[in-house]
């Protein structure tokens, strides 16, 4: 006997539940966090969450100054970003923010307005051979962003963008992006000489310590799932990813060992708003339709699905 699936209505409830229960999450978790800890100044997402620019300047590109040494990631050059206006009806801002080893560009792109109270990050590939997370970029890319918009969303399309050209796993030092983060780093032929070694993870470490997301969604594949590791917030929202994605299960996504110097734990472990990063782990089939469970979006392809779900946390993020 096949179970009824349930209506729309009793999921819209369940939706609503989940999101409740994460947003109490965070609310807990931040008040406990600020009673026993004083934050540092966001004096690093301000610079990006404030880009001004002069009168004419709106057609050329503008170089957003950032510091040499960035919450102790150097800089690979003093003058620290190069941004331009985008004219477009979704992306406002387009940022290269590093080069990879062999000098394609990474880019970051910004929907929604400057002064954000809320801020997410979505990092569509580290591992070339993972198709998915680059064609969500994508789809998420063509969602518009209110002009009236408290929350911005910045989108990297690929921070590997060599493996990403030939399918490789790996940069083209033979380095896993994902291993060479500086929490719980090991060294070794795969992760790197040290910490923050390749100018991928080199950029993407000092793009985020700039920025101060407060949410962090890193696509992966292909193991079907939304890592919940960590607890806390941090499995709250990923909770909740999972329910309007329908990416399911949500659990903890093993390493085949224990995890060494990945870009998630290393993000929730140091930021200095107390945001946190999950992984999402996307299917091979995800150029599929199938139900969706983001309201007002009843069907689509998980990668339709994953870039909606993303859209639709980033208002709901604690301000």
């Amino acid at each position: 006997m096949t179970s009824r699936p349930r209506s729309r209505a009793a999921h819209a409830a369940t939706v609503a539940v989940v999101l409740a229960a994460t947003l109490a999450a965070s609310s807990s978790a931040s008040s406990s966090a600020s009673s026993s800890t004083v934050l540092a100044p966001r004096t690093a997402p301000e610079a990006a969450r404030s880009l001004t620019y002069t009168s004419g300047e709106s057609s050329r590109a503008a170089t957003i100054v950032v510091p040499t040494s960035v919450g102790g990631v150097p800089s690979p050059s003093p003058s620290g970003f190069l941004c331009r206006i985008v004219h477009s009806s979704t992306i406002t801002v387009m940022c290269t923010i590093g080069r990879s080893v062999d000098g394609r560009a990474i880019v970051a792109e910004r929907q929604g307005a400057a002064a954000s109270k809320r801020v997410l990050v979505v990092i569509g590939q580290m591992h070339g051979e993972e198709w998915p997370g680059p064609l969500t970029v994508d789809a998420l890319r063509k969602v518009a962003t209110p002009t009236t918009a408290t929350y911005s969303i910045w989108t990297v399309r690929s921070m590997n963008p060599d493996g990403g050209a030939i399918g490789r796993r790996w940069n083209s030092h033979g380095v896993n992006l994902n291993a060479n983060f500086p929490n719980k780093f090991v060294p070794g032929t795969r992760s790197g000489r040290r910490a923050l070694s390749e100018p991928e993870s080199r950029a993407i470490a000092r793009f985020l310590v700039w920025i101060q997301p407060d949410l962090v969604i890193s696509l992966h594949g292909f193991s079907t799932a939304v890592d919940t590791t960590g607890g806390g917030r941090r499995a709250a929202w990923a909770r909740a990813f999972s329910t309007l994605s329908r990416i399911v299960p949500a659990h903890v996504v093993p390493c085949g060992g224990p995890c060494h110097g990945n870009m998630t734990d290393w993000y929730t472990a140091t930021s200095k708003v107390h945001g946190v990063a999950f992984t999402v782990e996307m299917p091979r089939t995800s150029r599929v339709v199938r139900a969706c469970g983001v309201p007002g979006r009843p069907r689509g392809t998980t990668i339709q699905c994953a870039a909606w779900a993303a859209v639709y946390l980033a208002p709901r993020l604690p301000a």
